[in-house]
């Protein structure tokens, strides 16, 4: 018995708590004539209309919200950066501006926008100088990298980065300097984090002959890797068949 009023009550409960809902939230009009004349049918469609994208807030909700956005007008972000640098005209404006073209391989482009923002009191900005070097690498200039970075650490012999450090060594190998290019990645491997600074080593060291060294470090890869937690072996998998494969 006390189920069968249970039954009974529960859809006029359903209707109340949308109503007091819709009254709370200001969505009285049309939606207190829905719900009250279409009982059920009614909070049904409000919960669905209504509650259930207001809950839609999470991290994961919002990244496909924007990923949508994005593929209806990929644009969208390149515009606005535009604009916050047309408007605003700050440091931080710019540098976001430059990183849109960088995700849409403009490198190019981030690269003067980079070269503009890093002007005046901001020439020694570690931040635009890491970010000139990075978009200067990725068009094709690994002197310019190592220019930019050198004139980094000179203003600043304190500043630390591993990203720094890597995109440096990279750009001494790139220019054919490969003893130098070594002796960068030999003093980064030690507090990199993760194996690509190992793996770029080895491969540079398989490339001049010093087949030895090369299949220790690859070994090193492998031993991390294995036994490591699912998501790190995940992040590195790239490093890892690249060691795998030398080892073959």
């Amino acid at each position: 018995m006390i189920e069968y009023y249970l039954f009974l009550l529960l859809p006029i409960a359903f209707q109340i708590f949308c109503l007091v809902h819709a009254i709370r939230n200001g969505h009285m009009f049309p939606w207190l004539m829905i719900i009250f004349f279409l009982p059920m049918v009614g909070g049904i469609a409000y919960v669905i209309v209504v509650i259930l994208p207001g809950m839609v807030t999470s991290r994961a909700a919002a990244k496909v919200g924007a990923n949508v956005r994005n593929l209806a007008d990929p644009q969208r972000g390149l515009r606005q950066a535009h604009r916050a640098a047309e408007m605003v005209g700050s440091v931080d404006a710019k540098r976001a501006l430059a990183e849109e073209y960088i995700a849409r391989g403009a490198y190019g482009d981030a690269v003067e926008i980079y070269r503009e923002a890093a002007q005046g009191q901001f020439k020694d900005d570690p931040a635009l100088l890491l970010g000139l070097a990075r978009a200067q690498f990725l068009n094709g200039d690994p002197a310019g990298t190592q220019a930019s970075l050198d004139a980094l650490q000179a203003a600043d012999p304190s500043f630390i980065s591993a990203e720094a450090h890597l995109l440096y060594a990279r750009a001494l190998e790139e220019q054919g300097k490969e003893d130098e290019a070594l002796a960068e990645y030999r003093r980064l491997v030690p507090y990199f984090s993760g194996e690509e600074a190992r793996a770029r080593m080895a491969m540079l060291l398989e490339r001049t002959g010093v087949r030895d060294e090369a299949r220790a470090e690859y070994q090193k890869i492998v031993k991390s890797l294995d036994g490591a937690p699912a998501r790190y072996q995940k992040a590195q998998k790239e490093w890892g068949d690249i060691a795998r494969k030398g080892l073959r």
